[in-house]
């Protein structure tokens, strides 16, 4: 659940901002040509953390999210995914169970293939093995730069990380450059995300409010000043 790459696609009302990992053309042709179609109900659960891991999806259209649930037992959302994701593939690669898990926030459209014929179609084109190791080089660094601003970003940074995140995944973008998180988050999810105490995210979250940074729309958060919100996650 990887990649640098983002896409944006028009949706009523504004621009969705998609953001997310990106399969290159090697793995997407084998997944095309080999893999069959899943369809998700909003709030459908794919897999759950521990469920065997026997291959990898890649999503389509919708957005996924990615939690695990703590020792309070409460659910911690790890990740939000977009259209372009490549899904459990480090099950795939090291045949563990899964390590979170992946429920559909909207409808969505998946394409699904197995261990034993992503194994297959690797071993007749090695540009696929090449494209999972970049892959895998690539979810390393963002757990570098996770584990990085853990321990130098304030609470403050790491909640706009957050929110920025969530932006480039839920975002939808609206006139004067707003960006409408067009889905329920709550605070635990922020805190979850941002690897802090709920209460210390709470007093973040409000600070942001107070500044203007973030704003509220009903039920939904809007980050009001991208840049500014930008500019507090970077390490």
């Amino acid at each position: 659940m990887v990649g640098d790459g983002r896409q944006k696609s028009s949706s009523s009302g504004g621009r969705r901002r998609r953001a997310g990992p990106v399969v290159a053309w090697a793995v997407r042709r084998a997944l095309l040509t080999a893999a069959r179609r899943l369809d998700l109900k909003a709030r459908e659960v794919l897999f759950h953390a521990g469920d065997p891991g026997e291959g990898c999806y890649l999503l389509r259209r919708g957005v996924v999210k990615a939690s695990v649930i703590a020792r309070d037992g409460q659910e911690r959302l790890l990740a939000v995914l977009g259209p372009g994701s490549l899904i459990g593939e480090l099950s795939l690669i090291d045949g563990q169970p899964r390590s979170a898990t992946v429920s559909a926030l909207k409808a969505c459209r998946l394409l699904y293939l197995p261990a034993a014929t992503f194994f297959r179609l690797a071993d007749a084109d090695l540009l696929v093995y090449r494209e999972a190791l970049q892959i895998l080089a690539r979810r390393l660094r963002e757990t570098n730069e996770l584990v990085l601003a853990q321990g130098t970003v304030p609470v403050a940074g790491r909640v706009a990380r957050a929110f920025t995140t969530l932006g480039q995944g839920l975002g939808v973008e609206h006139p004067g450059g707003r960006v409408l998180i067009a889905s329920k988050i709550t605070q635990a999810d922020i805190a979850g995300m941002a690897g802090v105490a709920r209460e210390n995210a709470s007093r973040a979250i409000n600070e942001l409010l107070r500044d203007g940074i973030l704003g509220r729309e009903g039920s939904f958060y809007v980050i009001a000043r991208p840049d500014e919100l930008m500019e507090l996650s970077e390490i």
